[in-house]
Order: structure tokens, then sequence, then C-alpha cells
């Protein structure tokens, strides 16, 4: 049988490699040190790169340019330009002391955080400009709530006059929204409708067990640049209908999740375990929260968790939801609403459509679906956004390529599965991190799952699993070994892996020994299949695995 062979470069995408794409090769365990560590000299090497780690290529150039118009220099100074007003607020919450707690030693004073308000084709940016020597304390602005601006929309930008509109405020004065400039926003055009339909049909599609309820409408969806973004509206929207309350957040969550929630103005509490006794766990805190007078904001999980692939038993969650008033905010990305329904469970699905449902990793792109079960619909829709944040040529790619999503599908759950198979029957000790070999999952995710169709006659787990070696040694062999791309990203066309838990907890010693206490431990790789023939990619890991057991790592 034939295995794959990779001959991209360090630094460049997955093919085709194009001016919008959102992944980068970098092969060897120890590449990710540098770019976690923000190690300018191993950005520059990039030819690719996921657009919310920074203002790279198009966007670059663009906030260059805007640099420029406000007579500063791109030599001294960095700048993050977004549509959306709520930017200002965001940088003095993540940026400024004594806020910026994880980069302290980069945080700007109030007076190198410029504010600043440009238009370009009539569309209004909102400009955070800062020395570059506090990079590292302001980025988390664009990374943690993805609202930043697109790669295809600052290209559209590029050749546009600058206008410097007249503003003034201090990096810490008020940026209340009355207080600035109006926003333009994004015009909306068919694709965004189309989009909006197709993900209505999709989430009204296959209801497991003939169970009937109100259907999901279009006015319940709203598009983001980013799946970030659609979880920090979710956010927003609950911290201004429920401000003084407590973020709950369960089990392992993507990184930037965790350090956007921590931010919760009444509070924050992580649940790292989600076995059997999570359920009583958030009710034993709801009732210790009510008898301080003080209540739980929101739950937020991810379905199945990623790196972890836990599952949370989401119909008791809901039952405590219910019992103490709160929405439960679910992340679908790794499940799929291709192959799971969670409207029943939730009150807003939230969903990173840059992954399975983009499918070819050349855009960024994000949906929060308000389901129509919830009972917190109305206050919840009264808080959100109804202005357009997704670009048109994002929106058009993004119409293209789902048009797949489906059948694609079909080929990421059987690949997933597959490799679970061989990582579970393989003689060498790896443990597969995969619903169907998890307890939770066995328990918890089943009841979710589609009915068959003819567009997806197998509803599956998904395309994201990981493996756990039994040293780091192992794990680190494997990783360079396995004829693979190596990276982050996860539903994309071809298969990557990643040594996922080095790359985002490996800084702080702290924060890693408190993630491994609940499974997220440096003996793991992280695998996103792709669309390989599955023959071909099994045989492909095989063979790394075997080298691994040949080598007797300890």
């Amino acid at each position: 049988m034939a295995v794959k062979v990779i001959t991209t470069e360090p630094g460049h995408s997955l093919a085709p490699e194009g001016p919008h794409t959102v992944t980068f090769h970098f092969p060897g365990w120890d590449a990710v040190i540098p770019f976690r560590l923000g190690d300018p000299k191993a950005f520059a090497k990039l030819r690719s790169i996921y657009p919310r780690f920074g203002p790279f290529f198009e966007v670059k150039q663009l906030a260059d340019s805007i640099l420029t118009a406000l007579s500063l220099s791109p030599q001294t100074h960095g700048c993050l330009p977004f549509t959306d007003p709520h930017a200002f607020s965001l940088a003095q919450s993540f940026a400024l002391p004594p806020s910026n707690h994880r980069n302290p030693a980069h945080a700007p004073s109030p007076s190198e955080l410029l504010l600043k308000v440009v238009d370009i084709a009539a569309i209004r940016l909102y400009v955070v400009a800062y020395p570059l020597p506090k990079t590292k304390g302001v980025l988390p602005i664009w990374q943690n709530p993805g609202i930043g601006i697109s790669t295809r929309l600052a290209a559209s930008l590029l050749d546009a006059p600058i206008a410097v509109v007249p503003f003034s405020v201090p990096g810490d004065g008020d940026v209340s929204l009355d207080k600035l400039p109006p926003p333009t926003y994004l015009p909306e055009y068919d694709a965004h409708a189309a989009l909006r339909e197709r993900l209505v049909e999709l989430m009204n599609r296959a209801v497991p067990g003939g169970m009937t309820y109100p259907l999901v409408a279009e006015r319940d969806v709203l598009l983001f640049p980013s799946g970030m973004a659609a979880i920090y509206h979710a956010f927003r929207a609950v911290q201004a209908w429920r401000p003084k309350g407590v973020v709950v957040v369960l089990g392992a969550v993507f990184h930037s999740t965790y350090h956007l929630l921590e931010k919760a103005e009444g509070g924050f509490k992580h649940f790292g375990d989600v076995g059997d006794g999570v359920v009583g766990a958030v009710e034993a805190y709801a009732e210790e929260l009510k008898a301080e007078g003080r209540e739980v904001a929101m739950v937020v999980v991810e379905f199945p968790s990623n790196p972890l692939l836990e599952c949370v038993d989401l119909v008791g969650l809901r039952a405590v939801a219910n019992k103490h008033s709160f929405p439960l905010v679910i992340d679908d990305t790794i499940g799929s609403f291709a192959n799971v329904d969670l409207l029943p469970v939730s009150d807003i699905i939230v969903t990173s459509l840059s992954k399975s449902f983009s499918g070819y990793a050349n855009l960024l792109a994000g949906s929060l679906i308000l389901s129509p079960l919830s009972p917190f619909h109305a206050p919840l829709s009264q808080q959100l956004p109804f202005h357009n944040a997704l670009s048109s040529p994002d929106a058009v790619q993004l119409l293209t390529n789902s048009t797949s999503y489906l059948p694609r599908t079909a080929t990421l759950n059987r690949n997933a599965a597959a490799l679970a198979a061989l990582f579970a029957s393989h003689p060498l000790t790896c443990t597969p991190l995969y619903p169907p070999y998890l307890a939770s999952g066995k328990k918890n995710y089943a009841r979710h799952l589609r009915l068959p169709t003819p567009e997806l006659p197998e509803p599956g787990y998904g395309c994201l699993l990981s493996v756990n070696f039994g040293t780091v040694a192992q794990a680190k062999r494997f990783y360079e070994g396995v004829a693979l791309h190596k990276g982050p990203h996860l539903g994309a066309h071809e298969t990557i892996v990643f040594n996922y838990n080095e790359a985002v907890f490996g800084e702080w010693e702290e924060e890693r020994e408190y993630h491994a206490g609940f499974g997220i431990v440096s003996e793991q790789v992280r695998v996103a299949v792709g669309l390989e023939e599955e023959g071909v990619l099994v045989e492909t890991v095989r063979v790394a695995l075997d080298e691994v057991l040949r080598a007797g790592d300890e």
C-alpha cells in the first residue's frame, strides 16, 4: 500500500497555496516554540499563516498604509484594524494594566495605546496602534475575540485612499459607543443570504428520533469573520444581559475561548473534568452562587472538546440550566452540525465555519445560531448584533466551498474512525481519544446523532482525534516521523497533525500543569484528518507507529 509523501516546504500552506490560505507546515516537535514565544524571525519565514494569529500579508500591508496616514512609522508602530467599534474597549480590557495579567511586561501605557478611526472605500475602521515592543501585550485583542478584518477585505481596500476621521481619545479614555464615530460595518450581498439559508437547511435536516420542534429561522443565524468572533458575540450578549453573572466553562476548550471568557466581569469558573460528576458539580456551584445572591451568567462547552474529544452530558446539563435559569452555549465545531443536532439542548450554538464547513483552509468565518427552543430567545436576540461582519469576498468563497460539506463530512468521519481503530489495535501502546473509545463519548454522543440521509448515509464523530503515547519521546518520534503535514487547523482537505499542547500550553508552567490535571498532556498528538484515500492514510500512520515501536523509546 502506498504512503503519503510530503513535499511542502516549511512555512508554506497545504497545496494549493494562495494569498488567503490559513495553514502553515512546520515540521519538528520543537519548531512550535519560536512561534509560541512570538519570535518575529520565525514569523518572517512564513508564507502562509492562520490570520487570527496576527496582522499578516494583506492585513499588514493595509495596516502599514494606515500607520503612514496617521503619521506613524511602520518601523516603530504596529496597528490592528477592525470594523467593530467594540475593538477599543477590548483593547483597554486586554492590553492595559492591570487587566493584562498574561503579558504584563509587554503591556502598553495608556499614552502608548493609540485609538484612531479611518475611512477607506466607504468602510469605517477602528484602529488600535501601539509601539512595536508592546506587540505581545496587544495582540490578544486580535487573537481572542477574532473580530479583526480578513485578508480578503484588506486586499479589497489596499488601493483605496485613506481618510483619517477627526477623533481623539486617550488610551484609557471613555470609548462608549455613543462617544465614537458611528460604524459602517460591512455591506451584505446575495452570498450572505444564501449562506444563512444553507445553514438553516443544515440545522433543520435529519432530526434525531423523528423529533419535531420549532425550526431555525434565518433571523436566528448570524455570520462573523471567525469562529472566535461568534463566541465573543455570544459572550458580549450574555454580559450585557447578565453583567454580574459568573461565566462557567466546562472541560477542554480552545485556548482563545478560555482567555476570552476569563475576562468576564462577574467572574470565571472552570471545571476541567467533564466526567459523570460534572453535571452535579455545576448544579452544586449554581446553588452556591444562589445562596450568595449571585448567578451563573452562562455555561460554555465544546462538543466534543478540543483536543480531548470528551463529551459532556448535555441532556443532564440542559436540565440544570433550566432549573437555575442560565443559557447553555455549545461550540459544535468538532462534532460538526452535519453529524449532530444540538438544538434541543442549547441556547446558542457557535461554530467555526473555517473548519469542516469550509473544508479547504482558505478563509476564516464563524456562525452563531440562536436556538428556537431556547427559553432565553427573546432577551438574547435583543442583545445580539444584526449588522454584517463577514466580508463579501469571504462569503462568496465560503458559499462555494461549503457546497461539498456533507460528502466531505462522510469522508472525514470515515478517515478519523479508521485512524482511531489503528491506534487502538496497534502493538505500540497508543490510546485514541475519539468519542467511540471514551466513556463520555459512548454515553453522551450517539443520542445527538442525526438520522442517516442519502447525502450523509452514516453520521459520525467528526474529523478530529488525539492519541496519547506512553512517553513524550514516543510522541515526538511519531510526530517527526509521520509523513503528514504539521501545524494548527482542522477540517481541511489534507490531514494535519499537531503537538497542540506543547504549542498552546508550553509557555506557562502553572497553566501547563493545570491543564495536564484533566488530560491535556505532553505525550499527546492531535490528528485532524483530511480527505485522503483511507488506505493510504492508514498505511502512512501505521508506518510511523511501526518505527516508534522498533525504536523502543522509553
